[in-house]
């Protein structure tokens, strides 16, 4: 093919290699890359049956509807908490999911202004409830360890006005 012909074709051809849209909700926390877990997932569902807590759902936002997302398994803890026990990559029959590259933190802790504690009421709910010690109460409110949180769920679980959300963040590799 002649070389000018080529390098149209990349040029025309490269923004349509790109997603448009991207995944705002956390994947399972054995999720490989991005891309590679697009194009492995078959979208199956034997990651959703397997999860014992049912926190695994598909992805189905409207903007997902005519890409490689929609039906592909996102994490799901606003109605409990992920222990990561592994049987959600167990189950998957393609590798999309892989217990060898070790637990991916997919979520991480925000905090809002409704927050009791910042607000200067006492409130330990999600301190108490978070099993690796990352949040910490102290006068100037809430302190968070993001080197220690595994993004769980268990604070936003605990939090009953609401002002902690978990949100999906940037992959960060834990111990096994």
């Amino acid at each position: 093919m002649d070389h000018s012909l080529c390098q149209w074709l990349r040029r025309t051809l490269a923004p349509l290699s790109t997603p448009l849209v991207s995944c705002q909700e956390a994947r399972p926390p054995w999720a490989i890359d991005e891309k590679q877990f697009l194009s492995l997932c078959n979208r199956c569902g034997d990651c959703f049956r397997a999860c014992p807590q049912g926190l695994l759902h598909p992805a189905n936002r409207p903007e997902y509807r005519g890409t490689a997302i929609l039906g592909t398994p996102i994490l799901d803890l606003s109605c409990g908490q992920c222990s990561y026990c592994g049987s959600c990559a167990r189950a998957c029959p393609t590798g999309a999911l892989d217990l060898a590259l070790g637990r991916q933190i997919q979520t991480r802790v925000r905090v809002s202004e409704q927050c009791q504690a910042r607000q200067g009421y006492y409130c330990l709910l999600c301190e108490d409830a978070c099993p690796r010690l990352a949040i910490k109460v102290t006068q100037q409110g809430v302190q968070l360890n993001h080197m220690v949180c595994d993004g769980c769920g268990a604070c936003g679980l605990a939090c009953l006005h609401g002002a902690i959300t978990l949100e999906r963040h940037p992959k960060t590799k834990t111990e096994p």
